[in-house]
């Protein structure tokens, strides 16, 4: 099933024709026939896996990798993502075995579809996926990280790693938790009250940075303490503030986009016509554009009012010869807007859009600025899992329906992840120390050194078995021979290439 994954066979009733239609298989599986993976013998396998404990079966699996690959795992990420049921899913007599399958905030923006909440957290070493849990569809984010930290602390052993996660790791009770029971955290402050007033007035009262070069730029940093109460106690962790040039130039761009937008919807109301014919409905509709743009820190605007004064008859009809004709005053309501633009709360926006902070409790003189910096910077990791799981190896639509053997999928996912990143690592690595890539792999490249593994694994699914009479009635038996870029792939992935000959694969004797 692992390998049916990787090669995005992930409906169970089509192992049959994989196994048929391929030599992998059988090649790992010599003396099983392609009849045997039916749809059932499959299903019951997850409800094992299930039965005997998911936990159990993946920390043995994955403190082996990590002993016998050496996984690096001072650092860990930790992020969540929704995984969508697709369907007419309903709930049935199984959901005591497992999660719950149900509505709740989908991150594909998809709210008509049920769901589940997958948590993983990987290494920094090459995001090697560590331990994965899945989650009720209905479970926040919040809720997952404590639990996740102390299945790391069972897989590792330890305590010492420092566990990094988007926003929603701070929050009082989680940081209090890791931090009484001597773990460490870090993660970017939520810009909630809290830590805003001690943000904006850090940025404000800061007197030096330093700085902290980042892929041929220079950003900077500095510090400040952050105090909460939690159980009539205080705690104070530190507040690491960074000044990111790719961020600024980023925020920069949307807050010129902002203004442009609020200039550009100011002109173009349609004043004095339709609904806009009162000075309450202008007033409205103005407020509203500030709002949508989010820039009422850069705009006032004004609302005048030019009656036009027009006179009319004041009877009907043409009016009598020699008489003069009685007119009457009509007022009419001209309102005008004038837009204008605060000129000192643009630099003052600038000057601090460039910034962001982080929280941990890891000590100074064991965490420095720099660090901290990078520790976020590698967060990308866990969110590029999931792009992979979701993009490459469709993890979605999920096609089981019973919830339990869902999560015993989901950890056979994990596993075809891990080997993926283990094929990656253990070719890279191999390329770094002779200093020199792969030839003809990319097209019209030369000295690739970052191959992907769904691309190595693409260049052998080809290899044929077969076997040939011969005329004295003997058999001879083959698999095809491996071509120079097929060879220089083993090598790199540190596979003897007798392992694929015949007599390896399939001779059983």
């Amino acid at each position: 099933m692992i390998t049916a994954i990787l090669y995005q066979v992930l409906q169970l009733y089509r192992l049959c024709r994989f196994a048929n239609e391929t030599i992998i298989l059988k090649g790992i599986f010599p003396n099983i026939e392609p009849k045997e993976y039916f749809d059932d013998r499959l299903a019951d396998t997850l409800d094992a896996i299930k039965e005997n404990g998911i936990g159990d079966l993946e920390l043995l699996i994955t403190r082996k990798m990590i002993e016998d690959f050496t996984i690096i795992s001072d650092i860990c990420h930790n992020d969540t993502t929704s995984a969508s049921v697709y369907g007419n899913y309903k709930d049935s007599d199984h959901m005591e075995q497992g999660i719950k399958i149900t509505y709740g905030y989908s991150k594909k923006h998809r709210a008509e579809l049920k769901q589940l909440v997958w948590s993983m957290s990987v290494s920094s070493d090459h995001a090697f996926p560590l331990f994965q849990k899945a989650y009720n569809g209905n479970t926040a984010d919040v809720d997952t990280y404590v639990e996740q930290w102390h299945n790391l602390i069972d897989l590792l052993g330890n305590n010492e790693f420092l566990y990094v996660a988007d926003s929603k790791i701070i929050t009082n009770d989680n940081m209090v938790h890791i931090h009484e029971n001597e773990g460490y955290f870090l993660g970017p402050a939520p810009m909630y009250e809290t830590y805003k007033s001690v943000f904006y007035k850090a940025i404000d009262t800061h007197k030096s940075e330093v700085l902290l070069p980042y892929k041929k730029q220079i950003n900077r940093g500095f510090e400040a303490p952050l105090t909460i109460k939690a159980d009539k106690k205080e705690y104070t962790f530190r507040m690491i503030i960074i000044f990111d040039q790719g961020l600024f130039a980023r925020r920069k761009r949307t807050i010129d986009e902002r203004i442009k937008k609020t200039k550009t919807a100011f002109a173009e109301l349609k004043l004095n016509k339709y609904k806009l014919k009162t000075q309450s409905a202008i007033d409205k509709a103005c407020a509203s554009i500030l709002e949508k743009y989010q820039t009422s820190d850069y705009f006032t605007y004004s609302i005048h009012n030019n009656p036009i004064i027009t006179y009319k008859n004041k009877k009907r009809g043409r009016a009598p010869k020699n008489k003069p004709v009685e007119k009457s005053k009509v007022v009419k309501n001209h309102f005008s807007v004038n837009l204008n633009f605060i000129d000192e709360a643009y630099p003052q926006a600038l000057y601090k859009c460039g910034y962001y902070p982080l929280i941990t409790n890891k000590a100074e003189e064991d965490f420095s600025i720099e660090d901290a910096m990078m520790a976020h910077k590698h967060q990308y990791k866990s969110e590029h899992t999931y792009r992979r799981a979701k993009s490459g190896l469709k993890l979605e639509p999920i096609y089981l329906h019973k919830p339990g053997r869902i999560e015993s999928y989901l950890l056979l996912f994990k596993m075809a992840l891990q080997l993926i990143v283990l094929i990656e690592r253990t070719a890279r690595q191999s390329i770094e120390r002779r200093d020199k890539g792969l030839d003809g792999f990319m097209p019209n490249r030369n000295d690739v050194r970052n191959p992907k593994t769904e691309y190595l694994l693409a260049e052998f699914q080809y290899i044929v078995s077969g076997n040939i009479s011969m005329p004295e009635g003997s058999m001879y038996y083959f698999v095809s021979e491996l071509n120079d870029l097929q060879k220089d792939i083993l090598q790199i992935l540190e596979v003897p290439i007798e392992c694929f000959t015949y007599e390896y694969l399939f001779d059983s004797s």
